[in-house]
């Protein structure tokens, strides 16, 4: 009995121990289980989260050049139409696919696809962005070069319509008591100078009423004037404004014309040395000389 009675205990002792070691192993299974379960769960909700982030940074990065021009914008809207169906795509299959593991690859598929669209669509807009540039470039160019070529044009037209004067003829004279001129060589004696000189032909110069201004500097550099004598001053073609000895005007018919000017000091006598000659028309320098008084 005794014998008996060990060899029960023993038993026991083997069941209990059997009991105790299925109890481990299985504990440990569902430890295990549920650590791949929670694995499996968080890469699904991550997956999820990086398709979701990623669908909203594209659709702002590709819209962020909406406006530029026409066909941007209609390649954007190709792009926004394309992202709209993954996105419809990507909730369909969140709906319908239930196993988590099988979710979480197509998912990750899905974020990859996604990226692809968005660098394809990137590399189009940098197309049309440089073409774009290009061709503002060519245009600007283009315009550049019509605006230079309208400029200088201009300014040949401009420069062929002066008015150029020659053959200048200086003479000096002295007034009498009787208040006759009389021509004179000295500077002392001269109170009256007279400036005749040729209008030349210019075609390409519009016809009709002139104003001619005459410039007499004096040795000194001064311009010679009265403007209770008719001296005044005038602007120039640049806009410079300039004083003036004598001012005229003269009817041009685009053929050679003789004008004369005179200019007279009552009060003063004319000073020896070299008299610059200068005619301006309508602004413009017409012609130059020089007039030696002794």
């Amino acid at each position: 009995m005794e014998n008996q009675s060990k060899g029960n205990n023993r038993i026991w002792i083997v069941l209990f121990a059997a009991s105790a070691l299925f109890n481990v192993y299985q504990w440990r299974n569902h430890t295990s289980t549920t650590e791949v379960f929670e694995v499996t769960k968080d890469s699904l909700i991550t997956a999820r989260v990086d398709v979701e982030k990623e669908l909203g940074a594209t659709i702002e990065e590709l819209n962020k050049y909406k406006g530029i021009n026409d066909n941007l914008d209609s390649l954007l809207t190709e792009a926004n139409h394309k992202i709209d169906e993954q996105k419809e795509r990507i909730q369909k299959l969140i709906r319908s696919e239930g196993n988590s593991a099988a979710l979480n690859k197509k998912l990750m598929a899905e974020l990859e696809s996604l990226k692809k669209l968005r660098d394809e669509y990137l590399d189009k807009i940098d197309t049309l962005m440089v073409e774009n540039q290009k061709l503002k470039d060519d245009n600007a160019q283009l315009s550049g070069t019509v605006e230079t070529l309208s400029k200088n044009l201009e300014t040949t037209v401009n420069t062929a319509s002066v008015l150029k004067s020659e053959y200048f003829k200086v003479s000096t004279f002295k007034k009498k008591g009787n208040g006759k001129f009389v021509s004179t060589a000295l500077s002392k004696r001269t109170n009256k100078m007279d400036v005749c000189f040729s209008v030349l032909e210019n075609k390409i110069a519009k016809a009709g009423e002139k104003n001619v201004y005459l410039r007499i500097i004096e040795p000194g550099g001064k311009v010679m004037g009265n403007r209770s004598a008719g001296s005044a001053s005038f602007k120039m073609a640049s806009g410079e404004e300039l004083m003036c000895t004598v001012v005229s005007s003269l009817r041009y018919e685009n053929a050679t014309v003789d004008n004369c000017l005179s200019y007279e000091e009552n009060d003063r006598i004319f000073t020896p040395g070299t008299y610059l000659i200068e005619v301006y028309i309508d602004g413009n320098l017409s012609g130059a000389s020089s007039y030696v008084l002794r």
